[in-house]
């Protein structure tokens, strides 16, 4: 169980020299391990840096709004009492907010309370929104790349860890799947694509981003195909040579 820090009391109060010194910690940490994401660092003394200098302090635990906002209000009284916490998320923060599920763990923020979870990591949701705007250049690793293509398999959709839309027994799995089989795995030349998908298509067709085919990689196909098609790509291509 999480632990819940109490509302109010005497440890809202931080002195200016405290204050300066978490958000010196959390401007290091954050030149460390997330300004490459693009989140953003607040203002020394906005409202933002205080909710994270508290949040910071009492790292990894549940901390009520009303306290969070009781700490700002002794520092900056002209910022009111009505804190939106909240928002830190949006910007990318590892603050987990109300009904959101604390990782390695079973339990759910409460209504009413924040939790600062990592400063070594981004919000998952908010890296995943930033690589969706990125799109496939800014995947560092076949993880990111899943989460531009929303954790689906490129070619039928089938979500991952979900029941396959082509064989709906099946949980999905997503596995790199190659573009074009000629040429190396690269970040650049792979898809996710289920284990349906990759296992059917192997290397026998080649696939652009959105992953559908668009052309053949190997002889497999025709030869598979009706005598009708056989002979008609055979007249194609005499007609192409000749």
């Amino acid at each position: 169980m999480i632990e819940k820090m109490p509302i109010g009391g005497g440890h809202i109060h931080m002195s200016p020299e405290e204050i300066d010194e978490w958000y010196d910690r959390i401007k290091s940490e954050h030149e460390m391990f997330l300004s490459k994401y693009g989140v953003k660092l607040p203002a020394r003394n906005s409202a933002e840096a205080l909710w994270l200098v508290f949040l910071r302090k009492h790292l990894g635990k549940a901390v009520h709004k009303d306290t969070i906002s009781s700490f700002v209000h002794t520092v900056r009284v002209d910022f009111g009492k009505d804190q939106q916490v909240r928002h830190l998320a949006e910007k990318g923060w590892y603050v987990l907010n109300k009904g959101e599920k604390i990782p390695n763990s079973e339990d759910l923020v409460v209504s009413g309370y924040h939790v600062l979870f990592s400063m070594e990591s981004p919000k998952p949701t908010f890296i995943f929104k930033s690589l969706k705007r990125a799109g496939r250049i800014g995947a560092r690793n076949f993880e990111e790349l899943k989460a531009v293509y929303d954790f689906r398999c490129a070619t039928c959709g089938s979500k991952e860890n979900c029941p396959n839309f082509l064989e709906p027994d099946k949980k999905t799995t997503l596995q790199r799947g190659h573009m074009n089989p000629h040429k190396s795995l690269t970040s650049e030349n792979t898809i996710p694509q289920c284990q349906v998908c990759n296992g059917i298509y192997l290397d026998d067709y080649v696939f652009d981003e959105k992953g559908r085919v668009k052309a053949v990689a190997s002889v497999r196909p025709v030869l598979r195909s009706e005598r009708e098609v056989q002979e008609e790509i055979k007249k194609k291509l005499q007609e192409l040579s000749g």
